[in-house]
């Protein structure tokens, strides 16, 4: 199959001198994780929600807010592409290397389509005869409610994670997602006054940006079920829990992999 078959087309673009917050605007208000830079109609970068909070949760970001900052000079320079004909899974192999970018699809030096772990995802659906124990899946970490979103930050650049489940008394409560760490350094930076940042991050805490959510998945799942959970919106991770006890952490990357393999199951480490 051809990746033209599953990307999302047509694509929404942004110019490299439009602002950070009208890119993430665009994130929040599509539901989307990543964008194609532009300079007049040719690809030049590629800004996700990743590159948004890294740079917005920086100390070094001082007095900047998401209006004062380019898209420019947030954005993978040149990234990665492929053509409508590329093979689904040399770009699921492709993707699946890139962590939490997404692979734009140029043809003829036009911007046609984007691929995303979303894409590989729902062609998880029909995989009953495969469970979660089966994949190749990421170590068990999670957050308090307590917790510094500074810390979560560090946490999910340092895992290279799209998140991380949130537990209270050894029960999942909800998830922070780069969406959420993206929107809430965003409105931070904008809403509180820069002399006052350093001091204030010490009270912003993962209870003030978190997503509601007790969906955990077992290591006896299909994995069909877990990718019906992970296609909800927000839902871009699963506790896997083994009586009360969290095992390991499935992402949509998780199931990107297994496109990679062919459907095949390779739990050898990269």
């Amino acid at each position: 199959m051809h990746v033209e078959k599953i990307m999302a087309s047509p694509v929404k673009t942004i110019d490299k001198d439009q602002v950070v917050s009208v890119a993430l605007d665009i994130m929040d208000k599509l539901g989307i994780s990543a964008i194609p830079v532009t300079e007049g109609k040719k690809l030049i970068g590629l800004i996700t929600e990743v590159d948004i909070f890294d740079k917005l949760g920086s100390a070094r970001a001082g007095k900047l807010t998401p209006a004062s900052i380019y898209v420019s000079s947030v954005m993978e320079l040149n990234p990665k592409t492929i053509t409508p004909s590329t093979d689904m899974f040399e770009a699921a192999n492709l993707l699946y290397k890139r962590k939490e970018r997404a692979l734009p699809v140029v043809d003829n030096d036009e911007i046609v389509g984007i691929v995303t772990n979303t894409h590989f995802v729902k062609q998880c659906t029909d995989i009953d005869n495969l469970s979660v124990r089966d994949l190749r899946l990421e170590e068990p970490i999670s957050l308090s409610p307590t917790d510094r979103v500074v810390h979560a930050r560090q946490l999910m650049l340092a895992e290279d994670m799209p998140g991380l489940p949130v537990f209270e008394e050894r029960k999942v409560i909800g998830l922070v997602t780069k969406k959420r760490l993206a929107l809430g350094f965003a409105a931070f930076r904008r809403e509180i006054p820069a002399k006052y940042q350093s001091t204030r991050l010490r009270d912003f805490l993962v209870m003030n940006i978190m997503t509601s959510t007790e969906l955990t998945v077992t290591p006896d799942s299909t994995v069909a079920e877990a990718a019906e959970l992970l296609l909800r919106p927000r839902q871009h991770l699963l506790p896997v829990m083994k009586k009360e006890i969290m095992e390991n952490i499935l992402i949509r990357r998780n199931l990107v992999d297994l496109v990679a393999n062919r459907f095949k199951v390779n739990k050898k480490a990269d």
